[in-house]
């Protein structure tokens, strides 16, 4: 039993009772979690973290007298405690998540538009999972100052489109939407390399994301498009619900999207757009995974090595969920495992070595904070 040998305490906070209802049945169904108070409204959800200090909270973002976001600034100041957003899936509801994970939400939900006592006990497992999860966030992330990502002004000159030639795959999951808005502003505009990203995301979020992730960072960055060439200094996110690949076409690496089985249960998946990238790019691929629960990333991790790439892994003391991380580094593959602070200086130090004909190879090596 998780938390010394007792339930952890789950706070659902949602206006809908037919809602809380799903929520409460899917929580307490799992002999591990329990469902210790409830709240209809932001100021209700205040009043119950103050009362009961719950392990978790699930929080709604459209709410009356207080919405999910204005509430969660609160409770994040004043009760620092693990969140899981329970978001609509609409653009507006999106872009709210977004925001959420930006003010500390470990993560995200989304809520069924339709047949929803269905489709959520259909998600039955993944919220159980994410809830477990996020208990077992150390309490230093959730006490974080927020940093204040500002809006980049990119240079309005119009960039030449220039294939790329080297690569940096990326993978993220539970935790990724921070860090990765932390990480990206610092990539400089001239990064000669295209970045291939998987965040795991459903549909509907990977775009708002995206946009987001463009807003803050000198590089260009998008949603993938079936079609779109990889080029230097721009950024792919892989679209929700589909798997993203890349494949060299006219002497161009091209990206591609399919809905091929779900690897590890996600779809897209990391493992395969690092295996493609491996295979178009050879040594000139450098491979990133960072938090997120699961193994994606350590078959891709595997594959960039041996095709004589550069293979970095965030560390545990800045991963907010360790386990992908974790998998890799296990896989001895590995070359730099870095705090998140020092992936993009790792990054680019390693685009420029294999620029410069040379690859990963040795021990691990641990660069300090």
């Amino acid at each position: 039993m998780p938390l010394g040998q007792r339930k952890i305490r789950v706070l659902v906070v949602d206006d809908s009772a037919f809602m809380r209802k799903i929520l409460r049945d899917i929580i307490n169904s799992d002999p591990e979690l329990e469902v210790c108070c409830e709240a209809r409204d932001g100021i209700e959800a205040i009043e119950m973290v103050r009362q009961h200090r719950p392990d978790v909270i699930t929080l709604d973002v459209e709410m009356p007298r207080m919405n999910g976001l204005d509430a969660l600034r609160v409770i994040m100041n004043k009760y620092p405690t693990p969140v899981i957003m329970i978001s609509a899936l609409t653009q507006e509801g999106a872009e709210a998540t977004i925001k959420a994970l930006e003010y500390g939400a470990i993560d995200f939900i989304p809520k069924p538009s339709s047949s929803i006592s269905i489709n959520m006990k259909e998600m039955k497992d993944e919220i159980i999972a994410k809830i477990k999860e996020a208990a077992r966030v150390p309490r230093r992330f959730l006490e974080l100052k927020r940093v204040r990502l500002l809006r980049v002004q990119k240079a309005k000159r119009m960039k030449p489109s220039v294939p790329a030639r080297v690569a940096v795959a990326i993978a993220a999951s539970t935790g990724g939407p921070q860090s990765l808005l932390k990480i990206f502003p610092k990539f400089p505009e001239n990064l000669k390399a295209g970045i291939l990203l998987v965040q795991h995301m459903p549909p509907g979020f990977t775009r708002s994301f995206a946009k987001r992730l463009d807003n803050v960072s000198k590089i260009d960055v998008k949603e993938a498009e079936e079609g779109d060439v990889v080029e230097e200094g721009k950024a792919y996110v892989a679209p929700g619900d589909y798997h993203m690949e890349v494949t060299l076409r006219n002497g161009k690496p091209v990206i591609t999207l399919n809905k091929k089985p779900k690897i590890h249960g996600v779809r897209p998946a990391a493992d395969p757009m690092m295996i493609s990238a491996a295979n178009v790019f050879g040594r000139k691929t450098v491979g990133v995974v960072m938090t997120g629960m699961g193994r994606d990333g350590a078959q891709g991790i595997v594959a960039i090595k041996k095709k004589g790439g550069i293979t970095i892994a965030q560390d545990k003391e800045t991963s907010i969920i360790f386990g992908m991380p974790k998998a890799a580094i296990e896989t001895g593959m590995v070359d730099y495992i870095v705090p998140l602070d020092k992936i993009p200086e790792t990054v680019v130090t390693a685009v420029e070595k294999v620029w410069r004909g040379g690859g990963g190879g040795g021990r691990p090596f641990s660069i300090s904070r």
